[in-house]
């Protein structure tokens, strides 16, 4: 039976655009042999095939609220009008700019200082100024200016949203209630009829903790929050130290 391999982007497959030789080797050997690889993050669906289509059999994009594998849409979770509502009221009580993510673009609004910052992490031209009545959208980002706001982004949003902080950067992507990494991935497995105990999630943010729950086998990059190493059942190597390789090899999965 092929096995489904989960695997966020930023700090576990990817610094950057740049995936590591022996990451990218290993996951040819993976696909391969027949499993699927599955990119699982809070990036949006334009920007994985962009930039990194070539690694994948499919996609879990906007932290879980949407999923695809070619032309087949597999969830879709799309934020409620109200939820919308109550998110801005949120983040414009202390001042911070927010991006939601459609699939064709990223609607901007908020402290208009925060735009170019966030739109520059995007594919070109994705992210531009302005929502709008009725716009669907899966996720979203907040910018706050200095990485030190992050505990007033944190209480403003309260319980709608778990925070991901960009690291040093003045940006934070959101799982927004309704879904996320580890429903998508327990609907996936059901959807393609792949029991829990062969799928295998890697991460390293605090928005991957629901994805390593949910897998059957839950690995945590050496790079990773203390609170992801917490509950993965394995800790490999860090994502510049042949993280990914590495694990692979320890499951045997190639």
């Amino acid at each position: 039976m092929s096995n489904l391999v989960f695997f966020d982007i930023d700090g576990t497959l990817a610094n950057g655009l740049d995936v590591p030789e022996s990451a990218q080797r290993a996951l040819k050997i993976l696909r391969g042999k027949g499993d699927l690889v599955f990119i699982c993050t809070g990036r949006n669906p334009e920007y994985v095939k962009e930039f990194f289509g070539q690694y994948a059999d499919g996609f879990i994009c906007c932290n879980g609220h949407y999923a695809f594998m070619g032309d087949r849409v597999l969830y879709a979770v799309p934020l409620e009008e109200a939820q919308i509502r109550d998110i801005i009221a949120r983040l414009d009580t202390v001042n911070a700019g927010y991006t939601f993510y459609g699939l064709d673009r990223g609607y901007y609004g908020g402290n208009p200082e925060g735009l170019a910052t966030m739109a520059a992490v995007q594919n070109p031209g994705f992210v531009r100024m302005g929502l709008e009545e009725g716009m669907t959208v899966y996720s979203f980002d907040a910018w706050f200016g200095t990485p030190d706001r992050i505990e007033e982004i944190r209480e403003a949003l309260g319980p709608v949203a778990v925070v991901n902080p960009h690291g040093p950067h003045p940006s934070a992507d959101m799982t927004a209630q309704g879904a996320d990494k580890g429903t998508a991935i327990r609907h996936i497995a059901q959807e393609l009829g792949v029991p829990l105990e062969h799928t295998y999630a890697f991460g390293d943010g605090r928005n991957d903790v629901v994805m390593l729950r949910a897998a059957g086998h839950g690995i945590a990059m050496g790079n990773a929050l203390d609170e992801v190493k917490s509950v993965a059942e394995h800790i490999t190597t860090a994502i510049d130290a042949d993280g990914v390789y590495n694990a692979l090899r320890y499951y045997e999965l190639i």
